[in-house]
């Protein structure tokens, strides 16, 4: 019985001295029944005022009652913090050792160290940081992980860290599962973040090299610098890729965050078309870039890594607001795309501004805080791929719209000369090669100068819609309706031969001379001439033109208001 009793009794009398001596030690954090979440909260908080302390003097400072109770899960001190130490107390209540993972500090802290003590006696420390070559215990994603084994009865924990960077400490003991759980839930994460990134960055490669419009160039170094900097903050580059190169981790990070910025600025200017909209707006955003990467270098130069931190944070904070405010101008233009571009820029202001103050120490330290940047900008890069492929289609729909103005007369929506020339090429060239008929009509509206003057231009032009509506109602799909100029318009048919293009002459004479308009209280009416021929008699379209136009000029030698072919076919009174 006494042997059951044994482990409670221990740990009743264990906790009644830690109860005796609550002014020197926080609630021990129990390794044989662990909790979850961050042991902010159970720490104790010492910074270093005169110097650098050896782990014996900082414990004799602890015992003494110098240290402060943690105030959150996740400690943050802010940019420029002076070092500090964390001291935590461990309980195990069994017989034996048990095996934890002590996951503690950020990526981007230069120094910790993790000294493990019991009775005052040292058992294990342990040192790192990305100031040393090497990236020793770096878990990309997560941070530092030291395996430790945590004596029965009560021990302690101490970790000093220093960064001129933000100074944020999270600090988590857990047991092997839980930490391969964790481990392949950020894997997971990262992955699926830099797939996306990866495919949206290749897709606007291509549409740039395919388009060459900037905005999906800019596009591309803005997320690949965004992939960049996330694979430099969240540990990947140091444990990967330069693990070896300290003085290069030490930089890396800020100097994407302002690049980063700059290639948002540089998006945003294009794909707004600044330079054309708003050139006072564009010429802040470049003195902004000047000064953000001005102020960066002269920092590097001056090998201040405290103010470099700050021009960091500052620029990227100041660069994804401005490109949100800058959104306002396409609301006010009322593009669609803009509108997506609106969205997704304040996604990702929202994101960077929450990731920011987190990390400067402003907001609690969170695991949402501390990713809501990702969030926002997979948030903001699905907006504006969609804004983009919206303007994509805008560009089509505008390019098309030019060419058929180009193509089109103005007035009667027929094919202009231009129009007519790129179309009947292709058409006389078929009926060529396959010895197919096909016939023209030209037609000119009688006394149109005279109509002109005397109802004036309002009434001509009615008079010109007028005839267009009626010739593109009584023609097929297939055939080409011009406006050759002024009053002349151009027929040309198809699968027509000479005697149905003279036929369907003859109705539209007839059509035009019912048409009635009305200039003031006065019905006026129309007439036109035509002149019909046919392809059997030529060999090049221009030929074919201008024997249509020498018969029409003979119908109007002939009296106006009548049909005049190449090789007349017997119609009805009127025709010839």
């Amino acid at each position: 019985m006494q042997r059951r009793l044994a482990p409670y009794l221990r740990l009743i009398t264990l906790c009644l001295l830690l109860g005796l001596a609550r002014g020197a030690w926080a609630q021990p954090l129990q390794v044989d029944a662990l909790p979850t979440g961050h042991a902010g909260l159970l720490s104790q908080v010492l910074q270093e005022e005169d110097g650098p302390l050896t782990v014996e003097q900082a414990m004799a400072r602890f015992q003494q009652g110098q240290g402060r109770p943690g105030q959150s899960p996740v400690l943050n001190f802010g940019i420029g913090s002076r070092p500090t130490w964390l001291q935590l107390q461990l309980l195990n209540a069994s017989n034996a050792p048990v095996s934890v993972l002590v996951v503690t500090g950020t990526t981007w802290i230069d120094t910790l160290q993790l000294s493990l003590l019991q009775n005052g006696q040292l058992l294990k420390q342990w040192q790192s940081g990305d100031a040393l070559a090497g990236a020793a215990e770096l878990i990309p994603g997560i941070g530092y992980v030291v395996p430790l084994q945590i004596p029965s009865g009560s021990s302690q924990l101490y970790l000093r860290a220093q960064s001129p960077d933000p100074l944020v400490l999270p600090i988590e003991v857990l047991s092997e599962p839980g930490f391969l759980a964790r481990d392949r839930e950020y894997k997971f994460v990262y992955g699926l973040i830099y797939g996306f990134l990866l495919s949206l960055i290749v897709y606007n490669s291509m549409l740039f090299i395919g388009l060459r419009d900037r905005s999906y160039l800019y596009y591309s170094i803005y997320l690949s610098l965004f992939a960049l900097l996330n694979f430099a903050y969240s540990g990947h580059g140091f444990a990967w890729v330069w693990a070896n190169n300290p003085q290069l981790q030490k930089h890396i990070i800020l100097v994407c965050m302002v690049l980063f910025g700059s290639s948002g600025l540089a998006f945003a200017s294009s794909f707004l078309d600044l330079a054309q909209n708003a050139p006072k707006a564009l010429r802040l955003l470049k003195a902004l870039a000047t000064i953000g990467i001005g102020a960066l270098l002269i920092s590097l130069l001056l090998g201040q890594q405290s103010i470099e931190a700050l021009v960091a944070f500052s620029y990227s904070l100041v660069a994804t607001v401005s490109m949100a405010l800058l959104g306002l101008i396409t609301l006010r233009q009322g593009r669609v795309a803009g509108r997506y571009y609106q969205a997704a820029t304040l996604c990702g202001m929202l994101g960077a501004v929450i990731t920011t103050l987190t990390v400067w120490g402003a907001l609690p330290f969170t695991g949402w805080n501390y990713g809501a940047i990702k969030i926002g900008i997979i948030l903001q890069a699905t907006l504006l791929a969609l804004g983009l492929s919206l303007k994509v289609r805008q560009q089509q729909t505008d390019k098309l719209h030019a060419e058929r103005l180009a193509e089109h007369d103005p007035l009667t929506g027929l094919l202009n000369r231009r129009g007519f020339n790129q179309q009947a090429s292709t058409l006389w060239s078929t009926c060529l090669r396959n010895q197919r008929p096909l016939a023209l009509i030209m037609l000119d509206l009688d006394h149109f100068k005279r109509l002109n003057d005397q109802y004036g231009h309002d009434f001509g032009d009615q008079a010109l819609e007028a005839v267009a509506k009626l010739l593109e109602r009584s023609c097929r799909t297939g055939d080409l309706t011009t406006r050759w100029g002024g009053e002349e318009f151009l027929l040309l048919l198809p699968e027509t031969d000479l005697a149905h293009a003279q036929a369907l002459a003859e109705r539209l004479r007839l059509a035009i001379q019912a048409i009635a308009l009305q200039a003031g209280e006065q019905q006026v009416s129309l007439s036109g001439s035509f002149g019909v021929t046919d392809r059997a008699q030529q060999q090049q379209l221009e030929q074919l033109i201008n024997e249509a136009d020498r018969r029409l000029y003979l119908a109007k030698q002939a009296g106006r208001n009548r049909v005049c072919a190449s090789a007349s076919v017997p119609l009805e009174a009127g025709a010839q």
